[in-house]
């Protein structure tokens, strides 16, 4: 094997879509700037992977996504040892296992000598996401292998992944809540609830995918008003299928009152992380961070995204 070798995948923030994206509605995405870098080295014994997060380093699954990852290559299941360095907070709704796995991929693939295509690194993300979240919809991977840039997302084999063409980059404020955010419980109670009612559901979804397509136009037009009213309108459609809380709420309606043009939470839900769109973000992120919520700060566009956290 070709050692060392590295590969990074990124974070990302749904704008738009979330949970009715897994019901073949489209969704809204960017890459964040903050992302995760895996660096494959020589080990021993079996092939390993450690974090300098301790929340990830203890994670159970990490056995299992390095014992994929290298069957999809097919590497050797040893002497190797994967350190991993992460920007990104687990558990907040910000792509991290995604980043994960694509990174994995990308250092796993650059060891081994093979150069994957954009469609291969998509399918195999989600393939390896899955061993975390069960049935994604592959947005995630999508964000972590773009690397930039916003792009709309619909489900399928492949996924129709279209970056979007933007007049201006969106300024953006993600927020995270201190409540602890289950994707997984949020998504099988989502699936119960539809099981029992489809007809409601799926009319829920239909409304979010209007939404969707109003905020697409509202951001390729750069028309910040629009699509804070695309996020607002989501939020609400969110809390009807049930997948919000009221500590995203009110985190919500904070980033509201301190100046954002609209909030919504965003990710798996029931926790986790709000995006507030705001002509002045850095004003907003201060008004929240003064009263100890965790920020980050990014302005993405079609090719590029910078960002910081605070």
């Amino acid at each position: 094997m070709n050692l060392p070798a590295h590969g990074r995948g990124a974070g990302k923030v749904i704008l738009l879509g979330e949970h009715a994206v897994v019901y073949g509605r489209p969704a809204l995405a960017a890459s964040l700037p903050l992302g995760l870098v895996a660096e494959v080295g020589a080990g021993s014994g079996a092939a390993r992977l450690e974090s300098d997060h301790a929340q990830l380093d203890t994670d159970p699954r990490l056995a299992a996504l390095v014992a994929e990852a290298l069957a999809i290559l097919d590497l050797p299941a040893r002497e190797v040892v994967i350190r991993v360095r992460s920007e990104l907070e687990p558990g907040v709704g910000l792509g991290s296992s995604a980043a994960l796995c694509v990174a994995v991929l990308r250092a796993l693939a650059s060891a081994g000598s093979r150069i994957l295509s954009r469609e291969e690194e998509f399918r195999f993300g989600r393939r390896l996401e899955a061993i975390f979240h069960g049935h994604p919809s592959g947005i995630d991977p999508a964000a972590a292998a773009l690397g930039g840039g916003c792009f709309r997302f619909l489900r399928g084999d492949p996924p129709t992944i279209a970056p979007l063409r933007l007049a201006r980059a969106l300024p953006l404020v993600v927020a995270m809540s201190t409540r602890p955010r289950s994707t997984g419980a949020a998504v099988t109670g989502l699936r119960a609830r539809w099981e029992a009612d489809p007809t409601r559901y799926e009319r829920v979804f239909d409304d979010v995918a209007s939404v969707v397509e109003e905020g697409i136009y509202a951001a390729e037009r750069g028309d910040l008003e629009g699509l804070g009213r695309a996020f607002d309108r989501n939020q609400a459609l969110l809390e009807t299928l049930g997948v919000s809380v009221p500590e995203v709420e009110e985190l919500a309606e904070r980033a509201r009152r301190a100046g954002a043009l609209g909030a919504k939470l965003t990710g798996g839900g029931a926790g986790g992380a709000v995006v507030a769109v705001a002509a002045e973000p850095d004003a907003v992120a201060r008004v929240l961070a003064a009263s100890g919520v965790r920020t980050i700060v990014a302005r993405v566009g079609a090719d590029a995204a910078e960002g910081r956290a605070a």
